[in-house]
């Protein structure tokens, strides 16, 4: 994993979600390079959105969304009354979407794969 794939890999399930399931999304922690393990970073990044549809269609817009894009999920406590989609690769990637009340706003979560601090690219790419 580099820097570079990992962005990749983070933009494109962000878009994925965001454009399945609502609009207005608002970050609520900037994306940007933090501590994985020794040696390593990742990139992490929170978003708060309004719900363009109802709860169980977003959760399957969801999920049809990142399939498409090649990320396998699953329903984190199908049976609570809030369950999150989650994806993970065994790499390290990270996505959490829930929508805990209906009506109310949207959440997603998201973490890149570890990679070395040193390969983090500067404003010009």
């Amino acid at each position: 994993m580099d820097s570079h794939k990992a962005r990749e890999q983070l933009e494109v399930a962000v878009e994925a979600v965001q454009s399945a399931t609502g609009a207005d999304w608002v970050p609520v922690t900037e994306g940007g390079p933090i501590g994985c393990s020794p040696g390593l970073e990742q990139l992490a990044a929170s978003w708060e959105g309004t719900a363009t549809v109802d709860r169980d269609a977003a959760y399957t817009a969801v999920r049809e969304a990142l399939e498409d894009v090649g990320f396998s999920t699953r329903i984190l406590g199908p049976d609570s009354t809030t369950p999150t989609v989650a994806s993970q690769t065994g790499d390290g990637f990270g996505l959490d979407f829930a929508y805990p009340i209906e009506g109310g706003p949207l959440y997603l979560h998201v973490g890149s794969d570890c990679f070395p601090l040193e390969e983090w690219p500067d404003e010009d790419g």
